[in-house]
């Protein structure tokens, strides 16, 4: 993974760089050889008139003229030819003339100043044609050759520096990408090695290094992965070890009275009711505990179906209110109700089931004495029904694990740690949402949310 991140990243700094470079080669040559050209042709527009007015010019006058025109024109280190406009050589300054016409760009004659390159046996060569003048006329045209082998020199001095400034870049670019392959594969190594022991079961072991970017997100979501994890395995161990404690207490109860029936001799008849009596409580707090548990499998599997029908919110809160009333009126707690009528679509049983577990959870954890105010208001679609209590409430630490699965912030408190996860799952499938408040020390409050029926 490393090697090939490396060997991309410097592929394409290579291939940027060679563009730069033959970029920058051609941009130089074209430069330079404009400049020669361009320098030719200010000296050439900067020479005044050698002949005077001649009124209509002939080219007999620029033969006659020839000389003055060769002396006024030239350049130091540079050939001059005068060439007619049809490129018949009149006179040169090597005092060499070609026997044979030279062609003439068109441009040249349109008072143009154009240039050639040449390499004849291995030296390369600038030809430059501008035009001679006379009354906005091209009477003849000036040819000029120079050796580019100085110009030549500087362009590769140049592009020496460019390949020797690219060659640093490369290295640069090279020691980058060592560490940007790091900052890469090190980042996976440690998710492989992690993401390898999660397999094996192993989720207290953490990566403790902080990266940048993705790659220092997915590490933090793995940590915090793995912490979830190990808190919903902590979680269910003490579920199991729950849930055993509380089914082998009422099977203690039902075989020992069990066991002590079998003797009906032995027994008055007094203890015989009262046995029988705490057999049928016994089983059906087993029940109960049977019951929740399929239900959260159910809830889990997706395969709870509501049997929704029209119902009155209000009536099947004073009815679970008046249930319970004899539970609370043990601890001295009051019931503060204060409902409003609502219609709302939903299943009688399982709405009475997450109340009923709200109110149940209020009146066991309220102090002797204590109040819970049961509060339904209905504004604009919704019906809110909000049960407070003044009891011993929630931790703020362990408020977000409240609905969890097998979650209980007591161990020691009866009860499988379902009831509130159940809870919502039925309130979800109702297309509404329960939502729990809660200061430790001074009590909780439960909010259930439910869409009232249009009319």
């Amino acid at each position: 993974m490393k090697r090939k991140v490396v060997s991309y990243f410097m592929l394409l700094t290579i291939l940027t760089l060679t563009l730069v470079m033959v970029c920058f080669g051609f941009g130089m040559r074209r430069y330079f050889y404009q400049e020669l050209s361009n320098s030719i042709k200010s000296h050439a527009e900067a020479v005044p008139f050698v002949w005077a007015e001649l009124g209509e010019f002939t080219s007999e006058d620029l033969i006659r003229k020839s000389d003055e025109v060769i002396k006024a024109y030239q350049m130091e280190g540079i050939s001059l030819t005068l060439l007619t406009r049809k490129g018949d050589p009149i006179q040169s300054t090597t005092g060499y003339l070609e026997d044979h016409k030279v062609s003439i760009d068109s441009k040249v004659l349109s008072f143009e100043t154009v240039y050639k390159i040449q390499d004849p046996m291995g030296q390369r060569n600038m030809t430059v044609y501008t035009p001679l003048l006379y009354q906005g006329q091209t009477v003849g045209v000036l040819k000029y050759e120079m050796s580019l082998a100085k110009t030549d020199e500087r362009i590769f001095t140049l592009l020496s520096w460019g390949l020797a400034a690219c060659l640093m870049v490369a290295f640069v670019a090279f020691v980058v990408s060592l560490r940007l392959g790091n900052s890469i594969v090190l980042p996976l190594k440690n998710i492989i090695r992690l993401t390898k022991r999660m397999a094996e079961g192993n989720y207290e072991e953490k990566i403790q290094e902080e990266y940048p970017y993705e790659a220092g997100e997915l590490v933090k979501m793995l940590n915090y992965m793995a912490d979830e994890i190990t808190k919903s395995d902590r979680m269910k161990n003490d579920f199991i070890s729950s849930i055993s404690h509380e089914l082998r207490t009422p099977l203690t109860g039902i075989k020992g009275w069990a066991e002590t029936i079998k003797e009906p001799d032995s027994v008055t008849e007094e203890e015989m009711k009262f046995g029988l009596k705490i057999i049928e409580e016994e089983t059906e707090r087993l029940i109960r505990m049977v019951e929740s548990l399929l239900d959260f499998s159910r809830y889990q599997s997706d395969r709870m179906v509501l049997s929704l029908s029209p119902l009155s919110f209000d009536q099947l809160v004073e009815k679970v209110s008046l249930e319970l009333s004899k539970k609370a009126e043990k601890k001295g707690i009051r019931l503060m109700k204060d409902l409003t009528p609502a219609r709302i679509q939903g299943d009688w049983d399982k709405l009475k089931q997450v109340v009923i577990n709200v109110l149940d959870n209020g009146i066991k954890f309220s102090e002797q004495n204590g109040e819970i105010y049961i509060t339904m208001t209905a504004s604009d679609d919704w019906v809110s029904l909000v049960i407070r209590d003044t009891g011993i409430g929630v931790r703020k630490e362990h408020l977000k694990y409240i609905t969890h699965s097998f979650f209980k912030a007591d161990k020691r408190s009866p009860g499988e740690g379902l009831g509130l996860a159940i809870s919502q799952k039925i309130m979800v499938l109702h297309g509404g949402s329960l939502s729990i408040e809660s200061e430790y020390g001074k009590g909780t409050s439960v909010t259930m949310k439910l869409p009232l029926i249009k009319d």
